[in-house]
């Protein structure tokens, strides 16, 4: 009963926007409408589960219709201004207009659930429950995401991740030389310690917030270091609004600034020669210049190759090396990915810093190292 009656009051909503639209839009107002209706459907493809090529193709398809909308309402319906019986005909005909992209939306929605059914029903004796099974996981999960999102989608969050979105750029190179010879100092001296370590951070900003409503992870952060103790870490990040986004290097009081945030630390067998490998590659990135691939989050894509975000990054560094244990294109790799795809246990596990919500000491901020 209550879902009727919400799905009455949307249908009313819609339906005096219509009128609303017919009898007070005029030629802007249509155009509004249609640039409207493809940012809202731009945005729900981009985060979106279908893969990038699908996302590109249907985001050209909203577009090419947007364009249309325009020229019928700049050709056929402006120039017949008045009170004529056409006129009105071609005015109902662009409010009929906006209903084009969502029907689209939706015959591509209806097109996936049949691919899906199709597969499910190929073998119908094995899947009732599984199927059964997994549609309940899936709802608890959504569930849950849904009262995170409140809890992300904050004024204070939305306004943080706003501001900060003019210092990016995901088409040229606005980071460089943010590796001092200090860094490549302390790189060196670390060269022979048999490992390279990978530091998963789980930080609490707001930006790794905002990512975790669609990786579905708490930790959605990662860089690598040469050494056990993080001195060398490094990854790409914001900068932390001192260094412009890119490659940076990376403070565990950065990582665990916030309550809540915590660190796993694993390292990975390397030898003195593939640890070298990576730090060359840093270096000339560092020399050539770099930027975070914010777009790239989403359209899994990138631009120029020193343009990455962190998972990308570091499965780059480690590819270079031949130290990669999964194989995926590094634009698709997330940062839980290197922990879960850790299928032969390359990975060992060395500890776990961790930022206590209340304590202080000397009033400065306890942290909790756990080794296992």
């Amino acid at each position: 009963m209550k879902k009727r009656t919400l799905s009455l009051i949307l249908l009313l909503m819609i339906v005096i926007a219509v009128i609303a639209l017919f009898w007070g839009g005029d030629y802007s107002s249509y155009n509004l409408v249609y640039i409207f209706s493809f940012v809202f459907l731009f945005f729900f493809t981009l985060f979106s589960s279908s893969t990038a090529v699908q996302k590109i193709i249907t985001i050209v398809i909203y577009a090419l219709i947007m364009v249309a909308q325009i020229l019928v309402n700049t050709y056929l319906i402006r120039p017949l201004e008045g009170p004529q019986i056409i006129y009105q005909l071609n005015r109902l005909l662009g409010v009929l207009l906006v209903f084009i992209p969502f029907l689209v939306e939706r015959l591509f929605s209806q097109k996936r659930m049949n691919i899906f059914m199709a597969l499910t029903l190929e073998e119908p004796s094995a899947i009732p429950y599984s199927l059964l099974l997994y549609d309940r996981d899936a709802l608890v999960s959504n569930i849950e995401r849904i009262r995170n999102a409140g809890k992300v989608l904050s004024r204070v969050h939305l306004d943080e991740i706003i501001q900060d979105l003019p210092r990016h750029s995901s088409f040229s190179y606005v980071n460089n030389g943010s590796l001092t010879d200090e860094y490549f100092r302390k790189a060196c001296s670390a060269l022979d310690d048999g490992y390279m370590h990978l530091v998963v951070a789980k930080t609490k900003t707001a930006p790794s917030e905002f990512l975790g409503l669609f990786t579905g992870r708490q930790y959605n952060h990662v860089s690598i270091s040469f050494d056990k103790d993080l001195h060398t870490a490094v990854s790409y990040n914001g900068g932390q609004k001192v260094a412009p986004p890119g490659m940076n290097p990376e403070l565990l009081e950065q990582l665990t600034q916030n309550n809540g945030s915590a660190v796993l630390v694993y390292r990975l067998p390397a030898s003195r020669e593939q640890k070298r490998m990576i730090l060359d590659q840093i270096k000339e990135i560092n020399t050539e210049g770099s930027a975070y691939n914010l777009l790239g989050l989403a359209l899994k894509f990138s631009y120029q190759p020193n343009i990455m975000f962190c998972s990308q990054f570091v499965y780059t560094m480690l590819k270079c090396a031949g130290l990669q244990y999964f194989e995926m294109r590094p634009a698709q790799v997330k940062p839980s990915d290197f922990v879960e795809l850790d299928y032969y246990r390359r990975l060992e596990f060395a500890y776990e810093i961790s930022l206590r919500n209340t304590d202080f000491v000397n009033g400065e901020r306890a942290y909790e190292q756990k080794i296992l």
